[in-house]
């Protein structure tokens, strides 16, 4: 067995040069990223409230069906039946009664902000029904524009037939998933 023999000197350097290591402290942790603001919630204003009452009376009976989202949106399901004719997307007598009463309660919300959704069973491509579905999306804003709703508080979307609500292999499901989604909103 070997034996390390170490000088006084030597030693009293390595012990001043651990001590000097372990003293120096570590740099400052990077300050914490500023939080970003949260985007305003959506309020369920006594105009929503108002606007659900009235769509509720006039839509009664007619399968529209019209609700208060978890996040305080207005949520309008407007069924085939009433929108629009198979492979088409003109707005028809039906749909344009129900969309004069959503403008109707729309012109004075210069708060809210309308989001129109088209949607398609699976029939036929999925490329033709984006593409009805967007064009449905669009009728429907062009309506809604005509009566008097501001076009910069409203936008579209087509989802195809990517989100049935219903299973596409029946006359019955392909019936359910033909639709048009409104959600309207309004910032606290």
């Amino acid at each position: 067995m070997r034996k390390l023999l170490v000088s006084g000197a030597a030693a009293a350097a390595a012990v001043m040069f651990i001590a000097g290591c372990a003293s120096q402290s570590a740099p400052p942790p990077a300050p914490a990223p500023a939080a970003q603001p949260a985007p305003p919630a959506n309020s369920w204003t006594a105009r929503l409230a108002a606007l659900k009452a009235d769509l509720e009376a006039s839509t009664k009976g007619t399968g529209v069906v019209i609700e208060q989202t978890a996040d305080n949106q207005l949520h309008v399901v407007i069924p085939n039946e009433l929108s629009f004719d198979t492979g088409r997307a003109n707005v028809k007598r039906n749909l344009a009664q129900v969309l004069d009463k959503v403008a109707e309660g729309l012109k004075t919300a210069t708060a809210a902000s309308v989001r129109v959704v088209g949607h398609t069973d699976a029939t036929g491509s999925e490329e033709g029904n984006e593409r009805l579905s967007v064009s449905r999306a669009d009728s429907v804003r062009n309506h809604l524009v005509g009566r008097g709703v501001s076009t910069t508080a409203i936008t579209t979307d087509g989802r195809g037939s990517r989100e049935p609500l219903a299973d596409n292999s029946t006359a019955a499901g392909r019936a359910q998933n033909r639709r048009v989604e409104i959600f309207v909103a309004e910032k606290a």
